[in-house]
């Protein structure tokens, strides 16, 4: 065996050789008569560019040529009023093609698109020059085409592409000589190379010998301690044979089954054990591993072993071929896992517990929402009472009421619609929690522009600086996605209201796992971090409302939204510097859903 690898690895070794030898020279000349013609290409294709930078400029100064000749009195003339016009029908064609031509040098497109936006600009100017002389203001289209030479000259960006290509073809023929020297030089290193890797392969094949009858000893005494680690292994290990009868067993498999090495001279697998071996399934699987190189992998099989225990285990198999070219073996190994099982079935059952208690809390979650809906929903009648009967009594006593019974009603009156706006908030609150969601994909720079319209026109004669990242595609509830951007944008803009100069800035970020992450961030009144787990609680409130108005009900309709569609929320602030609040969502396969333009 060892004698026919040592003698693939010469003829590996040859033919190595002669692919260096051979390939190398190739490669060499092949490289070098791509550089030229790599060379040759490149000239072509400056050439081409110089030509219609040429051209454009001949048809801009044309045009500017035939724009002055009418200004100055020259007779109506359609050739001349054409050459003006070519501006607009040509130079377009001619950017476009050099703008093709030009993909892969950022600088020049950005010359080039000066030179477009500079030929606009005269073209604009030239027409505006001939309407003027057509309805007889000379003077006016004089200093017209004054402007267009003073403000929108050509020559310096022609100069400068031109001068570019010229340094680029320049530079590419400086690299074509350095790769044709290169090229010479690595041939020289590559016939070096050659001869030296002859003469090591001659010593390796020589060597190879040598090499080979240390190896057969090496190997001899790899098979002796590979016995001896079999054998110290704790897990059980056995090798079958075809008919699956043992070939080898280690000490760990005859402590578990009772085997005697000495006494048992490769018995069957199905007698080992007192039974523990007698599974059908497994015996069929294991004869599968023999005849059709099926591994078989955890296995899992109760077995009672001779010491009347029942235990949990994992058997694992596959087919290994023997050197020699004998009947193929199987490795079989057993892993005891009755530890493992027990504590698996203990925290399924813990889990079955969780879960049950899981339930209970959301029956108890779900009966609250429906009493909080319910009780919310029948105090409706009896606000719309109160101030209905506070507003007759008002007209019923017109005149005759003094200033306390009208403040006492206008008491009632201000309550009863701050209680129903509560009421409303809370029914708010509540179908947010209880509607389903009508996923679909909602393009979240259109919810943040709108948002932004609708709190501007609230606040028209404010100064507010606006920073707005581009948004992603997301799947979510469009709808309640919108009401999110509109609690934030809006809370932003209002706790900037003692600011004569709002700064807010809406960003995105992704996290490492993959997620959205937007955020709200401006420089108002703040909140001290250490109120911060109350920020989003139901009518929970940090500014008093004389400062700020609000019922305190957004920012936990907000986290409740965001959590249905689950993400989660958190803020930051200082006091008077200003708060930042996050919310997240996952991310989702949706055609588009990508950051966006802003």
């Amino acid at each position: 065996m060892m004698v026919r690898i040592g003698a693939r690895w010469r003829i590996a070794g040859l033919l190595a050789a002669v692919l260096v030898i051979v390939a190398l020279p190739y490669a060499v000349n092949r490289s070098s008569s791509d550089a030229a013609l790599t060379t040759r290409d490149w000239v072509t294709h400056t050439a081409e560019i110089k030509a219609n930078v040429y051209r454009a400029d001949a048809i801009l100064r044309g045009s500017e040529a035939a724009a002055y000749s009418l200004v100055a009195g020259a007779p109506p003339d359609q050739a001349l009023e054409d050459r003006v016009a070519a501006t607009r029908k040509l130079v377009p064609g001619l950017i476009a093609e050099l703008r093709t031509m030009m993909a892969d040098n950022p600088e020049q497109l950005t010359r080039l698109g000066g030179l477009e936006a500079t030929a606009n600009s005269r073209a604009s100017l030239s027409e505006k020059a001939l309407q003027q002389v057509k309805a007889g203001d000379h003077d006016g289209a004089f200093r017209t085409m004054e402007d267009l030479r003073v403000l929108f000259p050509i020559r310096q960006t022609v100069i400068d592409l031109l001068s570019e290509e010229s340094a680029l073809l320049e530079q590419r023929r400086g690299q074509a000589v350095d790769s044709a020297t290169d090229n010479r030089t690595v041939l020289l290193i590559a016939s070096l190379a050659q001869i030296a890797l002859l003469a090591i392969v001659v010593v390796v094949s020589e060597r190879q010998i040598a090499i080979r009858l240390k190896a057969e000893s090496k190997a001899s005494g790899a098979v002796h301690r590979s016995q001896l680690i079999v054998q110290a292994v704790r897990e059980p290990i056995a090798m079958l044979d075809a008919s699956l009868r043992t070939l080898l067993v280690n000490n760990a498999f005859a402590e578990l089954y009772g085997f005697d090495t000495e006494s048992d001279k490769n018995p069957p697998l199905n007698e080992i054990g007192e039974g523990a071996w007698s599974d059908t399934s497994l015996l069929q699987r294991l004869n599968d591993v023999v005849a059709r190189d099926r591994e078989l992998w955890d296995y899992e099989l109760t077995q009672r072993t001779v010491d009347g225990i029942d235990r949990f285990v994992v058997i694992n198999a596959r087919r290994i071929e023997e050197s020699d070219g004998d009947a193929p073996a199987v490795l079989l190994t057993v892993s005891d896992i009755t530890a493992r099982a027990l504590v698996e079935q203990k925290v399924s059952e813990l889990n079955r517990q969780l879960e049950g208690k899981v339930e209970q809390v959301s029956d108890v979650n779900r009966e609250l929402e429906a009493f909080s809906y319910s009780v919310s929903h029948d105090l409706r009648a009896p606000l719309r009472h109160i101030a209905g009967f506070a507003g007759k009594l008002e007209a019923h006593l017109a005149d005759r009421s003094d200033d306390r019974v009208k403040h006492y009603i206008d008491v009632i009156s201000s309550s009863s619609r701050r209680m129903a706006q509560l009421i409303d908030d809370l029914l708010v609150f509540s179908r947010l929690g209880r509607g389903a969601l009508r996923l679909q994909p909602v393009d979240m720079q259109s919810l943040v522009e709108e948002a932004r319209a609708l709190v501007e026109t609230e606040a028209r004669d404010r100064q507010i600086e606006w920073r707005i990242a581009p948004m992603p595609i997301v799947v979510g509830d469009e709808n309640m996605l919108r009401t999110v951007w509109q609690n934030l944008l809006g809370n932003a803009v209002k706790y900037t209201g003692n600011r004569e100069r709002a700064i807010i800035e809406v960003m995105l970020e992704r996290t490492s796992a993959g997620d959205y992450e937007f955020t709200v961030r401006d420089n108002g009144a703040g909140f001290d971090m250490q109120y911060a787990t109350k920020l989003f609680g139901v009518f929970q409130r940090l500014h008093r409302a004389s400062e700020f108005p609000g019922n305190g009900i957004g920012l936990a309709n907000v986290r409740r939204i965001i959590a249905r569609h689950g993400g989660r929320t958190w803020a930051e602030g200082e006091t008077d510097r200003g708060a930042t609040f996050h919310f997240s969502l996952p991310v989702s396969d949706v055609p588009g859903a990508q950051t966006g333009d802003s």
